[in-house]
């Protein structure tokens, strides 16, 4: 509030139904507290872009992420703990008709009667700080939020909470990171209108070996709650329907910096993953608007291993076929080759899965947002995966797929 000249205000008193609930002196707020200063500095590391040949197929990829640690299934965790909340869950942490397949966010309905629901998510990629601790907490705030509004929440009726685990912030190295990392926070929160409403932090996360020290990677945990307007219309990510239409919600770039397929190779790269944050908040709302009106029978955000990963979850977590179509999916120009499409983490991407009567509709509602057409569900047990020179370059069983999957934490 801006205060007329000459006009101080000297307590800050909060009041809820007319009731002071709280009181802060304000010269103690600005003047009372011993204030901390340190240096920070930041710079952008360069690493040697990897050299990787193109390949006829790339199923032994698809499988090595679906099994690396960061991708694979944490059902032997999961349910071990008690995710079901006084039978109110509409959407479990996993979906499907066995519920062996990822969903990308849990509902629940906290009133007893109410169709009206809570959805939870969260978002994190430390791999993404090893090239810039700005992208790597924008890609976390964008993917809770994707995570949310894939399940029907409304990106418009969202919170967040930051979880920082970070290095010795007293190093000025460390405390760049730290900036840049909380840099972009206040600038996604702005852009996205999602208000950080808590979180919490655990630093100095590092110790002295005799070969030097070790710091965990500046890692921003991102979690989201956000109201379903009707838990009634909430959309899980498992496929439903053999005949129906995929489509790829987003714009496909060469951002392979920070992914797991660069991993497989030991590199790291440097296009990291970087948000919109003028596109973003319309595609979230369009996809929102698309689930409100129930057109939409699957939705699964694209994070970790890309398109590839977010479309064979979708299919062995319905036990249905998909066949995409990589010459279909929008890209940007420097997009020339299977294996950036298939594994690009580009952000604010969503793969669909539409009735052929509902697509006309699904188009309205993305009026104005990249979208296209790149398959279609099947019959068939089978994961395809056609190529630009149009022959196929996977071509796995959702049996093996799932397999790999489940297998890695099955103890």
């Amino acid at each position: 509030v801006e205060l007329p000249e000459g006009i101080q205000v000297a307590s800050l008193e909060l009041f809820y139904q007319g009731e002071k609930v709280g009181e802060l002196d304000m010269d103690f707020l600005h003047g009372g507290v011993p204030r901390e200063h340190r240096q920070a500095t930041w710079t952008r590391p360069t690493h040697a872009e990897p050299k990787l040949r193109k390949k006829k197929n790339y199923g032994r990829d698809l499988k090595a992420i679906l099994g690396s640690w960061n991708v694979c299934s944490k059902h032997w965790i999961v349910r071990q703990y008690d995710h079901e909340v006084q039978g109110t869950s509409v959407v479990k942490p996993f979906v499907g008709p066995n519920e062996n397949g990822p969903g990308d966010a849990a509902v629940i309905t906290p009133v007893y009667g109410s169709t009206l629901g809570l959805a939870v998510a969260n978002g994190i990629n430390p791999k993404y700080s090893d090239i810039d601790p700005y992208a790597m907490a924008a890609c976390a705030i964008d993917e809770a939020l994707r995570n949310v509004v894939a399940v029907g929440g409304d990106p418009a009726r969202t919170a967040i909470l930051d979880n920082f685990c970070w290095g010795n912030c007293a190093k000025p190295d460390r405390l760049g990171g730290l900036v840049r990392a909380a840099k972009a926070c206040h600038d996604l929160a702005l852009a996205y209108g999602t208000p950080f409403i808590s979180g919490k932090d655990s630093l100095n996360n590092e110790y002295q070996t005799a070969d030097g020290t070790i710091a965990i990677p500046g890692t921003l945990l991102v979690s989201a709650i956000a109201i379903v307007p009707d838990a009634a219309k909430c959309v899980t990510s498992d496929l439903k329907e053999a005949g129906n239409i995929l489509y790829l919600v987003g714009l496909t770039k060469d951002e392979l910096g920070g992914s797991h397929y660069f991993a497989l190779q030991d590199a790291i790269g440097n296009r990291v993953p970087q948000p919109d944050p003028t596109t973003a908040p319309r595609v979230l709302a369009a996809m929102h608007e698309a689930i409100r009106q129930g057109t939409v029978r699957a939705c699964h955000d694209l994070s970790e291993g890309g398109l590839a990963v977010a479309a064979a979850e979708m299919a062995f977590a319905g036990d249905l076929g998909a066949r995409i179509v990589l010459s279909k999916v929008q890209r940007s120009d420097d997009v020339t080759r299977d294996d950036q499409i298939l594994f690009s983490e580009s952000t604010t991407r969503f793969l669909v899965e539409v009735h052929p009567l509902k697509a006309a509709a699904f188009e309205r509602c993305l009026k104005g947002i990249v979208r296209s057409q790149i398959g279609k569900t099947t019959p068939e047990k089978q994961f395809v995966c056609v190529g630009l020179s149009g022959e196929d370059v996977i071509n796995e069983s959702l049996d093996e797929l799932r397999q790999t999957w489940l297998k890695p934490l099955d103890w």
